[in-house]
């Protein structure tokens, strides 16, 4: 059934009820129209992500029969290794900026 061959606008007999009957329609068929493109994008994301799903499964097996060695004790730094590190931060951070810093470095001392 076509509604816009049954209402004629140009004439001036078409009642309120007629018009809010159309203008009814009109909104649920858009509202079934935009639900129905929704729920075909979701269920094509859903598929999409068991497709996907299958394919990063295979190498996580692949990943776990890999043998997991557990460090025990972390190697220990010095202090004066962890203030040379922090040093040589601090330089890189100054040469890496663009601002024409020119930086200059005397000397390292241990000990």
């Amino acid at each position: 059934m076509n509604y816009l061959l049954d209402i004629d606008f140009t004439s001036r007999t078409n009642d309120f009820g007629e018009k809010m009957a159309f203008g009814a329609t009109t909104f649920i068929i858009g509202l079934l129209a935009v639900f129905s493109v929704l729920i075909i994008i979701w269920l094509c994301l859903v598929l999409l992500k068991v497709c996907l799903q299958g394919v990063s499964t295979g190498k996580k097996t692949e990943s776990e029969k890999a043998p997991v060695q557990v460090v025990t004790q972390a190697p220990t730094a010095s202090k004066d290794d962890e203030i040379i590190v922090a040093i040589a931060a601090a330089i890189a951070a100054a040469e890496s900026e663009s601002s024409g810093l020119k930086f200059r470095v005397v000397s390292f001392r241990r000990k």
